[in-house]
């Protein structure tokens, strides 16, 4: 990486300089109002001082001697949110092999082939991102396919969904797994864990760790976003590294503010919110089924395609409702990944148990990762129990091809219900899930407005009444997350972070599919310009 490369906030806890931003359109959405747009904003000691028309925001005090940045009408946001990402595995990811865009199992046996010739023999090759739902062989990869390949090094493979794992025999090995003729390699759920743990154990060693998670964080910068809430969740081998962050941020490296969650539990007393405002701790992180692709999430009726299983719950009731109670008295947050309906079920009966326990000590609401599958009648208790809902709109691009054969005809109305979501008052956030999905915020927004694959498929959208209109898929991206952390931030409203997105575009005059490909002009956090 290039000096040039790298962000500088020098004096975080110095106030910057203040910076006047006109000629552009700055979308104010204030709770309880319509939308509408100002001329021009201030940013002022790390905080939003004036916002309207130009002559009100220029006569302002403090305009005085500010930077001024000219716009030709693009659109300012307040700083976007991905609510739910893996970063650090992100940035793992960045030198992985990408095999996502591959159409068979040959091809992707093909390409892991070329990488481990040109890699050296203590190398582990991890390839990321596959989806035999797309292949004509329609089969996850098995140790029985890689061991032909005559590769020596260590292969581990992730399905798209981070749920399924696949290792060779040098990486089962490694690992301290069954490596005999009879293992297949294929581990779902928390099985994996000593296979990524032993990948995850030679990338710290090799030292690349820390760049490479710069690296992507200003990726996501480039896109908008001044705020992650990044899992780690070491029972499925999706690793978090505190130490990384706080060295950035030591460095003044540190481009977005972060919140951290973990299924790991705190120790020294630690509850939600612990930290600065740069790099804080979330919560903690339940699994409670796992994911459609790989046949794991907990479906209250069997597949379609194979009515052998319904998916899995990973816990009980009561020793999840013993641990929640737990986690709920100590002050800290629940991030809770339920998307088959028979999961969500088991999250209703958690959160009915916690109600009973009491008010939150610090106030947060729980959070329902996913919630991609919801009843009606499941949609009524929720209402009445008011958790924080977490969506990922770009996952219906990538599932729409495989969702009816998983589930049948008669549980598609159930599916990826976001307008029913956000119109029933709930606060909704939206994320992208990376490395699950590509982790621009805007693809996030182009998923939410049309519902279709990349092809445009289906023409009109799935379940269209579902879609979202662009003011309320911005919302989330922007206060929705705030409200679910208890942050100050993402409206552009005098008094609250001057977190603030330049769009290279206005996004309100562009299609779909122009907003799909938007990136961020300029950027700043905490007034700190960070683009």
């Amino acid at each position: 990486m290039t000096n040039q490369n790298r962000c500088s906030v020098p004096g975080f806890d110095e106030p910057p300089h203040p910076v006047l931003i006109r000629g552009g359109r700055c979308w104010i959405a204030e709770a309880g109002r319509p939308p509408r747009f100002a001329e021009a904003l201030l940013l002022r000691e790390g905080r939003i001082a004036a916002v309207g028309s130009d002559e009100e925001v220029r006569s302002h005090p403090s305009a005085a001697g500010a930077e001024v940045v000219e716009l030709q009408g693009q659109t300012v946001l307040p700083g976007l949110t991905d609510a739910h990402a893996h970063a650090l595995y992100t940035a793992q990811n960045r030198n992985t092999l990408d095999l996502s865009d591959c159409a068979s199992l040959e091809e992707a046996l093909g390409r892991i082939r070329r990488a481990a010739e040109s890699a050296p023999r203590d190398h582990w090759i991890h390839g990321t991102g596959f989806n035999e739902a797309s292949w004509p062989e329609s089969r996850v990869p098995t140790r029985q396919d890689l061991d032909p390949l005559g590769i020596s090094q260590p292969v581990l493979l992730t399905r798209s969904c981070v749920h399924v794992r696949v290792g060779n025999g040098e990486a089962l090995r490694q690992a301290g797994l069954p490596h005999g003729p009879e293992a297949t390699g294929v581990l779902k759920e928390n099985d994996a864990g000593p296979l990524v743990h032993a990948y995850n154990r030679w990338v710290r060693e090799s030292g690349a760790e820390e760049q490479a998670l710069e690296e992507q964080l200003l990726a996501w910068a480039s896109c908008g976003v001044t705020e992650i809430h990044t899992c780690g969740a070491e029972d499925v081998g999706v690793s978090e590294n505190l130490l990384a962050y706080q060295k950035l941020r030591s460095r003044g490296h540190l481009p977005l503010r972060v919140l951290l969650y973990s299924d790991q539990e705190p120790s020294l007393g630690m509850a939600s919110g612990f930290g600065d405002p740069w790099l804080r701790y979330g919560g903690f992180k339940f699994f409670l089924d796992g994911s459609l692709g790989g046949r794991t999430a907990a479906l209250s009726a069997p597949y379609a395609d194979d009515p052998a299983t319904c998916g899995q719950l990973c816990w009980e009731d009561a020793p999840l409702f013993k641990k929640a109670r737990e986690l709920h008295a100590r002050g800290i947050q629940l991030q809770v990944h339920t998307i088959g309906d028979a999961a969500l079920d088991q999250m209703i009966r958690l959160l009915e148990d916690l109600r009973r326990a009491g008010p939150h000590p610090l106030g947060f609401r729980h959070r329902v990762n996913h919630a991609m599958f919801c009843r009606d009648d499941q949609m009524e208790r929720l209402a009445e129990l008011d958790p924080v809902l977490d969506i990922q709109p770009a996952f219906v691009p990538s599932d729409l091809p495989m969702l009816e054969d998983r589930v049948g005809r008669d549980r598609l109305p159930w599916s990826y219900r976001w307008a029913d979501f956000v119109r029933r008052g709930f606060v909704v956030t939206g994320s992208s899930d990376s490395p699950v999905e590509p982790f621009s915020p805007f693809r996030g927004l182009w998923a939410a407005l049309t519902r279709t694959t990349l092809p445009g498929l289906p023409e009109g959208g799935f379940q269209p009444q579902q879609k979202l209109t662009l003011d309320e898929a911005l919302g989330l991206f922007t206060h929705g997350p705030a409200e679910a952390a208890g942050e100050r931030r993402g409206r552009l409203i005098p008094g609250w972070a001057a977190d603030v997105a330049v769009c290279d575009r206005d996004l309100f005059s562009s299609s779909p599919e122009e907003i799909r490909g938007a990136r961020a002009s300029a950027l700043f956090v905490g007034g700190h310009r960070i683009l």
